[in-house]
């Protein structure tokens, strides 16, 4: 349930929609931090967390308000997801991958909008790209396809409402990739497929579907999406509407990373508060190294977390300025993403190592947090070699080379 009383809420979100949803961001990110140990070792989120997010309309922030969402910018939703981290890193992954992706929703037709947006159930959207499909089959029937085939990774896939497949449609005799919406009432999952090190409350399991029928109106092409099109009878919901896909879905993993990385350093300061150093025989918050790294740790994430909020308001105002945002500014931004996720990685590896073998126990939040990080750094969209060749090309005035994701 929610934590304050309806009207009082309807009043603050009217006064200040961005600043009442942080607010309850940051009691909700409070409240689960005594929640973190239950949603790893259930390994994926329990009915009351996904409720309370529901109900303190965490899932609504990007839903176009046309269709019963906030109508927020990413940035609001960054900000939420930033503030959720500290409490629960697999929570804050959910929220902010869903986040992007009913961003990317907002570009379909306005009757899958209405389809997914007025449902009567929360918007809560896994999206499957990236090579994770298999045994992929479609087969064109009047008004849509029959669509069956298997994936992997279905992040939150136990509290998704609605889950989006990159598919290799048949087009004029070649494979064209589109995003396809199925409802997650359709699929089967596979709960004993998600056995990993970190980000285990996040349930990414394995999901699986038999011929299914999906209406016509429910696919995307997938470089559409990517450049920032949408669908000819799609409302526009303002400049977001225009903005490309590949960098708020960077974004959407950045956030909870730098969340996570915060509470690191949040962590190391309360355990150099405690601690006697064994060599020293002196408490450690004495130790000159531990207050410069508590600062440069502290600092640096200040950095990286006002760069990403800077690279969300860019992209929303370049989209407002031009109808765009051109391929030289997304490789740049996708490229800042990626080598802030890298810093946020390394400032974090400091201070574990400033704490020593305070960080072995396991069931500690600091181990938590430990194993968290360095699981969400592995994503595909936060590695810089790979986004950095595509800027360096670009730099240099070189071609891209056809399979270019930007």
């Amino acid at each position: 349930m929610s934590s304050m009383a309806p009207v009082q809420a309807e009043r603050e979100e009217a006064a200040d929609p961005v600043a009442a949803v942080l607010a309850r961001a940051e009691r909700t990110g409070e409240w689960l931090r005594g929640k973190a140990a239950e949603i790893e070792q259930r390994r994926s989120l329990p009915p009351d967390v996904t409720g309370r997010l529901v109900d303190e309309g965490l899932f609504r922030i990007t839903q176009p308000s046309r269709y019963g969402g906030l109508g927020l910018e990413p940035r609001a939703a960054w900000e939420a997801t930033y503030a959720i981290a500290r409490g629960c890193s697999s929570t804050a992954w959910i929220l902010g991958l869903s986040s992007a992706n009913v961003v990317m929703i907002g570009k379909f037709s306005d009757e899958a909008q209405r389809d997914v947006f007025l449902s009567g159930k929360p918007t809560i959207v896994s999206l499957l790209t990236g090579g994770v499909g298999s045994d992929i089959e479609v087969e064109h029937v009047a008004d849509g396809m029959l669509l069956s085939g298997r994936w992997r990774y279905a992040s939150g896939i136990d509290a998704a409402t609605w889950a989006g497949l990159l598919v290799p449609v048949p087009v004029d005799g070649h494979a064209v990739m589109h995003v396809v919406l199925v409802p997650t009432k359709e699929f089967a999952v596979d709960h004993q497929s998600w056995n990993v090190l970190g980000m285990r409350g996040t349930g990414s399991k394995d999901i699986s579907l038999t011929k299914t029928f999906v209406p016509a109106h429910r696919w995307m092409n997938w470089q559409v999406l990517q450049e920032g099109g949408r669908d000819p009878t799609c409302p526009h919901h303002g400049p977001i509407s225009d903005a490309p896909l590949n960098a708020i879905n960077a974004m959407s993993t950045l956030a909870p990373t730098l969340g996570v990385a915060s509470a690191v350093a949040e962590e190391f300061r309360a355990i150099v508060k405690k601690k006697v150093s064994p060599a020293a025989q002196r408490v450690l918050v004495d130790d000159r190294v531990a207050q410069i790294e508590a600062a440069t740790g502290e600092a640096t994430l200040a950095i990286l977390r006002r760069a990403l909020l800077d690279d969300a308001d860019l992209i929303v105002r370049e989209a407002e300025r031009s109808g765009s945002v051109s391929l030289l500014e997304r490789a740049a931004m996708r490229t800042r993403i990626a080598i802030a996720s890298r810093l946020a990685l390394q400032t974090a590896q400091r201070l574990f190592a400033g704490l020593g073998s305070s960080v072995l126990p396991t069931g500690t939040r600091i181990e938590r947090l430990f194993r968290d990080v360095h699981a969400m750094s592995t994503h595909m969209l936060l590695q810089p070699e790979a986004i950095g060749e595509i800027y360096g090309k670009l730099l240099l005035d070189l071609p891209l080379p056809p399979a270019a994701r930007v």
